[in-house]
């Protein structure tokens, strides 16, 4: 073994000065090489020890390290802690801290927390020097309470500034906890799984989790903001993107705090069921609940004032509405007011009542009118649309417009192509008294009759352009009373038409030869006509023919009788008379007309073609009980 030795009394080198003085020659440094194994598992044995000594959660007594992290709680934060559980410590893999069945307060905001863990990890270099800075802190199974108003009171930006120059907690996590607003109890959240992520660098607070609100979830996939920029009155990055029942939120843009909040940037807003997300959010939208998928895109802006989208992209229908839109929030109720145009758009989602008015078996419905839902906000809207599909009404080059106003909705068609003419008109619903009051006016010209019944689901019975006008109100708490109750009038013209499945001037050349034999076979044939005009004069759901004429090559023809709107029932007869200046005609030939409005039957009057008979002519003379009326024939023979 080599042992160091002194030269010309020079001291020894530094590496051996642990030796010097004096040196001893009987010391001799030990060979590690020759360490025997027992040693260093032995050494092995003591550093996996103090390592799962660290690792191992120590319990903690109310003083100590315990009264340490409450009172930092208490002099940072504003936060009063109190444990009823356990108190645990580990220093691997991190310095952490474990509360049990705790309690947290701040009398600041009224915020509490109760129950559940409190874990806390701890920034090891300060916990060197005896200091507590909590850098993570996770509360799980926690109920916590809070108020809105007190929240609102709040100096937030006074807080925050306060909270810039001190260190503050880098990471907050919520798993499996509540928040109950106990002036809003219905309002509260369920199911808590968040992490609030603030990084100091950039001063940007980010949240992602899900929650449940009223029984379904809500997921935020990105929430990020600065609170600080924001609580200065400077202007800071926003960035929301949330997955809600039925709907879905992305907006980004820079925001800005202080006496006149605003925002700008951009937005898409979807729902795939505008009703179900109403019915679920409580939100009082206009028409919220016909809507089906809806979504809104476009630059955003937000003040006070409300919301304005300069330009925007509605998606409804299968069409797209671009124009714009805005959002008026500073009135006692929230108006929506816009322009949009279309090339193609499906609107039957507005006019879905409508259709419901009557039942599967053709009667109308006996449920209640409401108009609450549908006006819970007010509208302005104007729209316009290359081709527009209302059910089964289609109408090209629409313009229209609709008003929405408590217990009051107001549509305007300032014109309108329809069936290869033209419509405009007025509709308007107002809640009353009574029930819900209906008025409909409205004027079309040049409509293709035949196209027109075919798309309402009637037969190609009449052809023709049509023009005319028409003004029914009423007054009722359902469909069926406001039918009953429906009063007016209405007009109709038809030039240069057709009747079709009857061909009455063959009809008339056939029974001035063969009456009796002529009954037996009307049926088919064209009739066509040069105008055909009938006026209706509509008092308790019947609407009762005031005049009517159609005149025809050789023929005229009057139509008399009712038409009800309670029933969908015919009753009308029909007079066939040839066109003639004889001072004695022939008795006119009678056809009676009735059914369902979709089942139109027509049958000809044995009266009548018995009467135009030589032979039976005797039967109907003054004296003759016939021509008193009394009795009936059903058929000639």
């Amino acid at each position: 073994m080599h042992i160091w030795k002194p030269h010309g009394g020079a001291g020894p080198p530094a590496a051996a000065c642990f030796l010097w003085p004096p040196l001893r020659r009987d010391i001799s440094i030990p060979d590690f090489h020759r360490m025997s194994r027992r040693a260093v598992l032995s050494i092995a044995i003591i550093c996996l020890l103090l390592l799962v000594g660290a690792a191992i959660p120590w319990t903690l007594s109310s003083g100590g390290l315990a009264a340490n992290v409450t009172a930092h709680l208490k002099s940072r934060y504003g936060v009063e802690l109190t444990v009823a559980g356990r108190s645990t410590f580990a220093l691997l893999p991190t310095p952490r801290i474990k509360f049990e069945q705790i309690a947290l307060r701040q009398p600041a905001t009224s915020i509490t927390a109760e129950g559940g863990i409190l874990r806390a990890e701890i920034n090891i270099l300060p916990l060197l020097w005896g200091r507590i800075e909590l850098d993570a802190v996770s509360l799980t199974e926690t109920r916590i309470s809070a108020s809105t108003a007190a929240l609102r009171s709040r100096d937030w930006a006074a807080l925050l500034a306060d909270a810039s120059r001190n260190v503050r907690i880098n990471r907050l996590v919520l798993a499996g906890s509540s928040l109950r607003l106990v002036d809003r109890p219905q309002d509260g959240l369920a199911k808590i799984n968040a992490v609030f992520a603030w990084a100091g660098e950039d001063d940007t607070l980010s949240v992602v989790g899900s929650a449940a609100w009223r029984g379904e979830t809500i997921a935020v996939e990105r929430l990020q903001l600065q609170p600080f920029a924001l609580a200065s009155g400077r202007p800071g990055n926003l960035a929301i993107t949330a997955m809600l029942h039925a709907a879905h939120i992305t907006v980004e843009g820079v925001a800005q705090a202080g006496t006149d909040p605003n925002f700008k940037g951009t937005s898409l807003l979807k729902a795939t069921s505008v009703r179900n997300f109403a019915r679920w959010s409580g939100l009082d939208l206009p028409f919220g609940s016909l809507l089906r998928a809806v979504s809104i895109e476009g630059p955003l802006s937000f003040d006070r004032r409300g919301l304005s989208w300069p330009t925007v992209a509605v998606k409804l229908g299968g069409g797209v509405l671009e124009g714009t839109l805005a959002a008026r929030l500073d009135g006692e109720r929230p108006l929506i007011t816009g322009t949009l145009a279309a090339d193609d758009v499906d609107l039957s989602d507005l006019v879905a009542p409508l259709a419901q008015a009557m039942t599967s078996s053709g009667t109308w419905s006996d449920e209640v009118i409401d108009l609450t839902r549908t006006t819970g906000s007010d509208l302005d809207l104007r729209l316009s649309a290359s081709d527009a599909q209302f059910a089964r009404v289609r109408l090209g080059d629409m313009a229209a417009s609709v008003q929405v106003r408590p217990g009051r909705i107001e549509a305007s068609l300032g014109r309108g192509t329809f069936h290869d003419g033209t419509l405009k008109g007025r509709l308007s619903l107002v809640t009353v008294e009574g029930g819900t009051e209906m008025r409909v006016q409205g004027a079309f010209d040049q409509v293709d009759m035949a196209s027109f019944l075919t798309a309402t689901g009637q037969g190609r019975w009449l052809q023709g352009p049509g023009q005319g006008q028409f003004h029914v109100e009423g007054l009722g708490r359902t469909p069926a009373e406001l039918v009953r109750h429906a009063a007016g009038d209405t007009q109709v013209t038809i030039k240069d038409g057709e009747l079709i499945g009857i061909g009455l001037s063959d009809a008339v050349r056939r029974i001035e030869k063969r009456p009796l034999a002529a009954s037996l076979n009307w049926k088919g044939g064209r009739t066509p006509f040069a105008q055909a005009q009938v006026q209706f004069k509509l008092v308790d759901g019947i609407a009762e023919i005031a005049d009517s004429r159609l005149v025809a090559p050789g023929l005229v023809t009057s139509l008399h009788g009712k038409i009800s709107l309670v029933d969908r029932m015919l009753d009308l007869k029909a007079d066939v008379s040839p066109a003639t200046t004889s001072p004695s005609p022939a008795p006119a030939i009678v056809f009676d007309v009735t059914g369902r409005w979709q089942d139109v039957v027509i049958t000809p009057d044995a009266r009548s073609f018995i009467q135009r008979s030589g032979a039976a002519k005797p039967l109907f003379g003054p004296s003759h009980p016939l021509a008193t009326g009394a009795g009936s024939l059903a058929t000639a023979q």
